[in-house]
């Protein structure tokens, strides 16, 4: 049960390393039923049976977990997990155009106080100012920590359940929102003031670099009445990836689940497509928004 903690009396060698790893992708990966993945396992014994490191065992490894998980599963270096723990915050805006509020929300990748402070300001803009229609923009948004970007946008969403993962084994979970506060899994963020803003039309915008977390934040609003989607299909990152720590502080992000929207919609790893495909989505989005006002 070592693997399991990553515990080890004695460093392992990189054949157990390797082992280790392709273990935890055949436990959690989404696709490790096919005569595929039984090859893979295989051969990236074969090829790594010499390796002097683990390093040298790393690129045989990527390939095993795009087998296991698909494309969104990938390994992350100590070294990456150290640049992205200091990626630089990206702060969302809100601005009034007209008789809109526009939201652009950023990719968000930051510690607990850049979290309450991302969905802080979300929250206070839709409260404090006034507007017919609210454009979220969810545009080259590539992902990061789900929660700050949901609860930010909380008082546009109703409370219950938000989308739900669902695993090989048909298992589900439900990501909901209740009072506030998303159990989500991220980061352990509240806002002020969870006061929903009602018959507001919702544009959301989303295109090829909405990714990941970015798609299931749009998700969010699917099945919504007043909501509509505007751009062009996003990237098709549309699951929930586990991370496993290796022994060299390198994790294994292995996509273990899909993602069912609240009218039941199952994506596994498709793009969501606009109801309305347009290269002009924001002003599209006021248009159709002008149009709802009555």
């Amino acid at each position: 049960w070592g693997y399991k903690f990553n515990i080890y009396l004695v460093p392992p060698s990189p054949q157990k390393y390797v082992r280790v790893a392709l273990k935890n992708m055949d436990e959690l990966g989404l696709f490790t039923d096919s005569k595929e993945w039984v090859e893979t396992k295989k051969k990236t014994i074969e090829e790594t049976s010499n390796a002097k490191n683990y390093a040298e065992t790393i690129p045989f490894l990527q390939k095993a977990i795009k087998v296991a998980g698909g494309k969104h599963s990938f390994i992350e270096h100590e070294e990456d997990i150290s640049k992205r723990s200091i990626t630089k915050y990206i702060k969302p805006k809100a601005e009034i155009e007209g008789n809109t509020l526009i939201l652009t929300i950023p990719e968000f990748t930051g510690n607990d106080s850049q979290a309450s402070d991302y969905a802080n300001f979300l929250e206070s803009s839709l409260h404090k100012n006034n507007y017919n229609g609210v454009i979220v923009d969810l545009r080259g948004n590539r992902g990061g920590d789900l929660s700050p970007m949901v609860l930010g946008l909380s008082p546009l969403l109703p409370d219950g359940t938000l989308f739900t993962y669902v695993d090989k084994s048909s298992h589900s979970k439900p990501v909901e929102l209740q009072n506030g506060e998303i159990n989500s899994g991220g980061s352990s963020t509240k806002v002020s003031d969870n006061k929903k803003i009602k018959k507001a039309p919702i544009a959301v915008l989303i295109d090829n670099n909405t990714g990941s977390s970015g798609e299931l934040t749009a998700l969010c609003f699917k099945g919504i009445p007043n909501v509509k989607f505007l751009g062009s299909d996003s990237a098709g990152y549309t699951s929930a990836n586990q991370t496993v720590y290796l022994y060299d502080g390198s994790t294994l992000q292995i996509t273990s689940a899909f993602v069912k929207d609240r009218t039941n919609n199952i994506y596994k790893n498709f793009p969501i497509s606009p109801d309305i495909q347009t290269n002009n989505a924001k002003s599209s989005a006021i248009e159709w928004i002008k149009s709802q006002i009555k």
